[in-house]
């Protein structure tokens, strides 16, 4: 598989953003931007990535701010100081991107809240992009419940720095100790979450995930894995139901769980999912890419 390059890129504000390339393997087609889940960082595309390269996209992940190798300075990692300089970090990543690759599609792939991410995006910045790609969205979780966001909103007015560990939370008693194990022994994984990121996400991302939906009308996919524990499948089919593409697709996986046979995941996969497995969902993102 090709190699990944590892670079940094300059945000409107001169902030420095880490993001991985796998450069096209043919003449280039098309782009794609992807973009992480929560606490996670661009590494969970390196299995994706070098994939997707092979058939003729440019393929970029990007360590969102605060995120992976994208450490604001003086403060912890899973902190940022404004959380509306994410969206502009993603424009101004795509942007440049359209210069460099100018004339080319381009397509945001997110994973999990990068997909409510991506949804953000796209609601405001329509005209930038030619798609979007969206694996596991968390439009119904654990984290979504109405206990968790009583509990996060009276936490933020009081220890808005306070930090919180969302693997060893209830939130993640349904989840695979293994992938939970996986993601406390990577470097760049973020377990400790301030509870102001975490107020930001539920009112700025995931309450108005369904409103922003209703204003996309670019192409999109969304993938699902119905044994996910993380992110149900109910919240995908609302998506779905709500997105106001005429172009829409929802594609489920009937054995998937949140990493997709570990598609999507920060480590080479595991024994227990087959190639045939792994292939499957990648020929799925593949053929809705070539026909868009």
């Amino acid at each position: 598989m090709k190699d990944v390059d590892i670079q940094n890129f300059s945000a409107a504000d001169g902030f420095n953003l880490t993001y991985r390339c796998w450069n096209s393997l043919k003449s280039i087609k098309r782009v794609i931007v992807c973009i992480h889940g929560i606490g996670d960082h661009s590494g969970w595309f390196r299995n994706l990535g070098p994939e997707l390269a092979v058939d003729g996209n440019q393929v970029y992940a990007l360590d969102l701010r605060g995120f992976g190798n994208s450490k604001e300075e003086g403060l912890p990692k899973g902190c940022v100081s404004d959380f509306e300089q994410h969206l502009q970090d993603i424009d101004d990543f795509i942007v440049y991107l359209r210069v460099v690759h100018k004339g080319k599609k381009l397509f945001i792939l997110g994973h999990s809240l990068g997909g409510v991410y991506a949804l953000w995006y796209a609601a405001l910045h329509s005209a930038t992009i030619d798609g979007l790609v969206l694996a596991a969205p968390p439009i119904t979780s654990a984290f979504s419940n109405r206990k968790n966001a009583i509990t996060i909103s009276i936490k933020n007015a009081i220890i808005p720095r306070r930090t919180h560990n969302p693997y060893t939370s209830s939130n993640a008693k349904n989840r695979d100790p293994e992938e939970i194990e996986i993601m406390l022994k990577d470097p760049l994984e973020t377990p400790q979450l301030t509870v102001n990121y975490l107020a930001n996400v539920k009112n700025r991302l995931l309450k108005v995930a369904l409103r922003n939906a209703s204003l996309i009308q670019a192409p999109t996919l969304i993938l699902q894995g119905e044994i996910d524990t993380t992110v149900l499948g109910t919240g995908a089919k609302k998506l779905y139901a709500k997105l106001n593409a005429k172009d829409k697709k929802l594609e489920l996986f009937p054995d998937a769980g949140h990493w997709f046979y570990d598609v999507l995941s920060p480590v080479s996969p595991r024994a227990k999912y087959t190639p045939a497995k792994r292939e499957q969902f990648i020929v799925v993102i593949k053929a809705w890419l070539k026909n868009h």
